[in-house]
């Protein structure tokens, strides 16, 4: 760290012993600047050093105590120190002795004074009246409490022992006991992500059972959805986190499993159903194998709802399939059925004409008859017969004659064979060298 860095340092410092009370927070926020121009992490874990050396990390965990209402910049200021006291805590690497008087003394004043800030802006936010001119007013006053509690559960990922000591606080409590629906909300939110990250394993019981009575009685009064399902929703993550919230459940709150039909189809369905098999369970692990189950009715049902989805896709391919080709047939039938009745249609009027050239030809032959004197009826029917004749012969004859070209091309084929034989020989005898049998 370089000189100038730690003269800032030493300025703010020597401003926090002179200036007075309500200016404070201002001297202190200085500091968020020379945290960001130090861009690589050691130097930011040598700047934090200093700051510890210093005393401001100390003075900032004192600050965030006070009331804020009358200070420069109000309780947007105490969000923005806190979040500061959280960033010059996160990754300090101090000497041994400096470490065990962080570890065991300070983080958890830290913590009680980051939580005592927390109701202050609970109580701020609930002073506000519920009307629309206030409503901008109500909105910032919560968003500043979301803000503190996430500030608390980034201070609780890094330092998994904290947990402990948020939940065993009293004020924690405090925070939980109220009626404001936002609020309530926001702190089991809170409790849930820090059970989460902790678990409950070093939790008192009576402890345990302050959360417990004051979630069920949020179970048992209220009638907005939101809230209940925020309630079930942090029992769940308490009886999960530690077996001893199980058999508390079953113990103190026998009568809570009727009082619960009222939370069904109110969209929290899920949830609803695990806290009654947490209500029906024995111990930690029934409950776990009745999730089991659970889980695998679930799996069972989706895949022969699949297999079943999928048998009806076959089916409805092979029905489609089976309908087209119905069709197909049914139209090549009735093609059929055209094409051969205009067949028949057409040899009925084959025959007709035929029938009605030989009724013409006949009557064309009465009529000569009819005409014809007497003395040449002889002559004309003899020249009638000779024609008859030679047609009849010329008909005998071409199909005599057509019945003989297969063996006349045959003969033809054999007869060119031997010529071309012939000639080969010829050429051969006449001159053996230019013979080409190719």
């Amino acid at each position: 760290m370089n000189s100038t860095v730690q003269k800032k340092i030493r300025e703010v410092a020597k401003q926090v012993s002179t200036l007075p009370a309500c200016e404070l927070p201002q001297a202190l926020l200085s500091l968020q600047d020379i945290l960001n121009d130090a861009s690589m992490r050691s130097e930011q874990n040598i700047v934090k050093k200093e700051i510890w050396s210093a005393g401001l990390t100390q003075v900032l965990c004192q600050l965030v105590r006070q009331d804020f209402t009358h200070c420069p910049g109000g309780w947007q200021c105490a969000v923005s120190l806190a979040a500061l006291l959280c960033e010059c805590i996160l990754g300090l690497d101090l000497l041994l002795a400096d470490s065990q008087t962080f570890q065991k003394t300070f983080l958890p004043l830290v913590i009680e004074n980051l939580i005592l800030l927390c109701k202050n802006l609970q109580e701020k936010y609930l002073q506000i009246p519920d009307f629309e001119q206030y409503k901008s007013s109500r909105q910032d006053a919560l968003k500043f409490f979301t803000a503190v509690l996430d500030v608390t559960v980034h201070l609780v990922m890094s330092y998994k022992t904290l947990g402990g000591k948020v939940l065993m606080s009293p004020r924690l409590l405090q925070l939980l006991i109220t009626d404001d629906k936002e609020t309530s909300i926001v702190v089991m939110n809170f409790i849930r992500s820090i059970v989460e990250l902790s678990g409950l394993l070093h939790i008192a019981e009576n402890d345990i059972c302050c959360f417990l009575d004051e979630l069920v009685y949020k179970l048992t009064s209220t009638s907005d959805a939101i809230i209940g399902r925020s309630a079930t929703k942090t029992v769940n993550a308490l009886a999960e986190a530690e077996s001893r919230v199980v058999h508390l459940l079953n113990r103190r709150f026998i009568g809570l499993k009727p009082l619960l039909k009222r939370w069904q189809f109110k969209g929290f369905q899920p949830e609803l159903q695990k806290l009654l098999s947490f209500l029906t369970a024995e111990s930690a692990a029934v409950t776990e194998e009745q999730e089991y189950h659970a889980a695998a009715v679930v799996i069972q049902s989706t895949f022969r709802g699949y297999k079943t989805r999928q048998m009806l896709h076959r089916a409805e391919k092979a029905l489609s399939s089976l309908q087209r080709k119905y069709r197909e047939t049914k139209a090549a039938n009735m093609q059929k059925k055209l094409a051969d009745q205009q067949q028949r249609a057409l040899q009925e009027q084959l025959v007709a004409s035929r029938q009605l050239a030989l009724r013409n030809v006949r009557n064309k032959h009465l009529h000569y008859i009819g005409i014809l004197p007497a003395g040449a009826l002889d002559k004309y029917l003899e020249g009638r017969e000779f024609e008859a004749a030679t047609k009849i012969q010329s008909v005998w004859r071409g199909r005599q004659e057509r019945k003989k070209l297969d063996s006349r091309y045959k003969d033809a084929k054999v007869v060119k064979a031997v010529i071309i034989i012939q000639q080969a020989c010829t050429v051969f005898i006449t001159d053996p060298f230019k013979a080409d049998f190719g």
